[in-house]
């Protein structure tokens, strides 16, 4: 996949988050299943990592660099999850993750074809920065088949009603 084709990715993934503006509340904060999170959740977690990305992770990404250990999985996506539940309004959740994004796209962008295929060390393993973001963009795509299938069945039970 070349840079350009990634950063379409993270573009139209932008436009479809920036339609979760006309869910209501109650589908913006339901869990998605029981135990789950809620889109508001899912937004956060989305956004906090992808500003760990930016300061922490993307400046390091260069040949033959040994990326430091990352911070715990588990603390992170508690602080999204209560960042999510602590009233922030929706409107301002999905203006974070889209200026957030945009950042990312430029930095996609900012970085050559062979750039991106430069080699670095994360927790040992040979990865490379076109590797790290097609990881993102099947992250984004395994949660927005989530909302998805949750909105979809939101839907069904409507119409049922």
């Amino acid at each position: 996949m070349t840079k350009t084709e990634i950063a379409l990715r993270f573009v139209r993934f932008s436009q479809w988050v920036q339609s979760l503006e006309s869910l209501s509340e109650e589908e913006w904060l339901k869990p998605l299943k029981p135990g789950k999170w809620s889109v508001a959740e899912i937004i956060a977690h989305l956004t906090y990592w992808d500003r760990y990305f930016l300061k922490e992770r993307y400046p390091r990404m260069k040949a033959g660099a040994r990326l430091p250990r990352s911070i715990d999985v588990d603390v992170m996506n508690q602080r999204a999850s209560l960042y999510a539940k602590s009233g922030v309004a929706k409107e301002e959740l999905i203006k974070e993750f889209l200026e957030t994004r945009d950042l990312i796209v430029k930095a996609i962008n900012a970085r050559s074809e062979e750039e991106m295929d430069m080699v670095f060390y994360n927790r040992g393993h040979k990865e490379t920065l076109r590797d790290y973001l097609i990881n993102l963009c099947e992250h984004d795509r395994h949660h927005k088949q989530q909302i998805d299938d949750f909105l979809n069945q939101q839907w069904e039970v409507e119409k049922m009603n």
